[in-house]
């Protein structure tokens, strides 16, 4: 009978005690599970500082990403607009388009989106194109303004004035 309790305090995580006489006796000071109030503070605590460190991080890189592709689309802009004046080049002078809005029925399976205003960069959203010479050039302007401050000198550029970003951009919209 002695055993069996034993067993069956055991089996009940229950804090036992075998005196001399083979009696089982309960303990009356259980010990209680779960963490300190001291434990708690301190895993915050830790907690607090990795997220402190690794905010201002991911921050930076959410402003760098947004300008390589920002950059990203002006570059896939050029290259359908140079796809645009070869297929227009059969039959007939090699033409750029009038408007950039032209492209995006057969050179884009999205319209590429400005990152930073989230409108269509057809509709000329931070960046200005003109087709001159009667269609057979283009200009392609960057208007579109660092407003991430990615140089860190606290003036608003344009992203071609920006050192880091400039080598992304293609060379014929930054002149």
């Amino acid at each position: 009978m002695c055993i069996l309790r034993i067993l069956y305090y055991l089996i009940n995580n229950a804090r036992c005690a075998i005196n001399m006489e083979g009696g089982v006796r309960m303990n009356k000071n259980k010990k209680r599970r779960g963490f300190t109030l001291v434990e708690l503070l301190v895993v915050l605590l830790i907690l607090g500082v990795l997220v402190g460190l690794a905010v201002p991080r991911y921050m930076e890189s959410q402003k760098a990403a947004r300008a390589r592709t920002f950059a990203a689309n002006v570059r896939e802009i050029v290259s359908a607009l140079e796809a645009y004046r070869i297929d227009k080049a059969i039959g007939s002078d090699a033409k750029y388009p009038d408007d950039l809005s032209d492209l995006a029925e057969y050179y884009f399976t999205q319209v590429p989106i400005n990152p930073y205003t989230g409108s269509s960069m057809l509709d000329e959203s931070g960046i200005d194109y003109t087709a001159t010479n009667n269609s057979l050039e283009f200009t392609l302007e960057i208007t579109q303004k660092d407003v991430d401050d990615l140089d860190g000198d606290g003036i608003t550029d344009t992203l071609c004035d920006v050192e880091k970003v400039k080598p992304l951009l293609p060379a014929i919209a930054c002149p």
